[in-house]
């Protein structure tokens, strides 16, 4: 169901109270044409600039650069990219997940390129975001776009409900999840994932097809994977946008984080901020 014409209305007015209970129930939310074709055409030109001009932070999955074949995942470009600082700033998804998170304001956490040419099937492995990352909280949420369709057998699912069903053990995203290399800082109390895709008992897995213009929205500790691009005719090229409402800190993990920020940027409990993680709803008015 189309629930909004992007061109006549905000992202935020696209969302109504049921899709806001949806993800408090659900651990995630899908909303469908809420973008026009002009930001979507902006972000795709993004996407390849970060592509045509790797950085530092890249994870090559599979492939390198200036491969064909390739399969990979980058954080925080904005700060280069004007087409993702245009998106983050002007486009109304900061004040769209400020309503989904029931949060007065948000704070933008980073961005993320998720990058797979044609057939490349590779997937990434059931888990939680926020386990891996320096931050902690009830209020973090990812906006997941795709680029291209995204047909079903191909788009990031989730599974209904996990964003309550406590802590898990976290996968490498190397070799699809089958090396543990993270599990010397996972928490005592962390819960060895089950084989979802195999349908293990009590994990409802949701996953539907995508067209540009819909984002899923998702919860920290939503479990969520993808089978990869099973499309050899096209490229999957998707973007997600990181942001953290009020009652969000920072943590320091002994493993270290993804991304990471580096040591002694704020301490551990100490609410985040300034400028690597800055206040984009509600923006401050201008100075005239």
């Amino acid at each position: 169901m189309r629930i909004v014409d992007a061109v006549h209305a905000t992202p935020a007015h696209a969302v109504t109270e049921a899709n806001v209970a949806s993800y408090w129930r659900d651990g995630a939310v899908l909303l469908r044409d809420v973008f026009s074709d002009d930001w979507i055409a902006s972000l795709r030109d993004g996407v390849e600039q970060v592509r045509a001009d790797p950085a530092e932070g890249y994870h090559w999955y599979a492939g390198g650069p200036g491969e064909e074949r390739v399969f990979f995942n980058v954080s925080r470009s904005w700060p280069r990219i004007t087409a993702f600082r245009r998106f983050i700033w002007e486009s109304g998804i900061a004040e769209m997940t400020a309503r989904i998170a029931r949060s007065p304001f948000v704070d933008l956490l980073w961005d993320g390129v998720f990058y797979r040419t044609e057939g490349l099937d590779q997937p990434t492995p059931w888990h939680q975001d926020a386990p891996y990352w320096p931050v902690e909280g009830d209020k973090i949420v990812s906006v997941w776009m795709p680029l291209d369709p995204a047909l079903e057998h191909s788009v990031l699912g989730f599974v209904r409900g996990s964003h309550r069903m406590g802590h898990f053990k976290r996968p490498s995203f190397r070799d699809g999840g089958r090396s543990p290399h993270f599990s010397a800082g996972d928490r005592s109390d962390a819960i060895p994932l089950p084989d979802i895709d195999a349908g293990a008992s009590g994990f409802k897995v949701v996953r539907q097809a995508m067209n540009p213009g819909d984002c899923l929205v998702f919860h920290g500790f939503a479990l969520h994977g993808s089978p990869g691009n099973k499309d050899d005719a096209r490229k999957l090229r998707a973007v997600t946008f990181r942001f953290a409402g009020d009652g969000t800190t920072f943590v320091e993990r002994p493993e270290g984080t993804s991304p990471s920020f580096g040591a002694g940027v704020f301490r551990p409990g100490e609410p985040i901020g300034g400028e690597l993680f800055p206040r984009v709803w509600p923006q401050p008015p201008i100075a005239i």
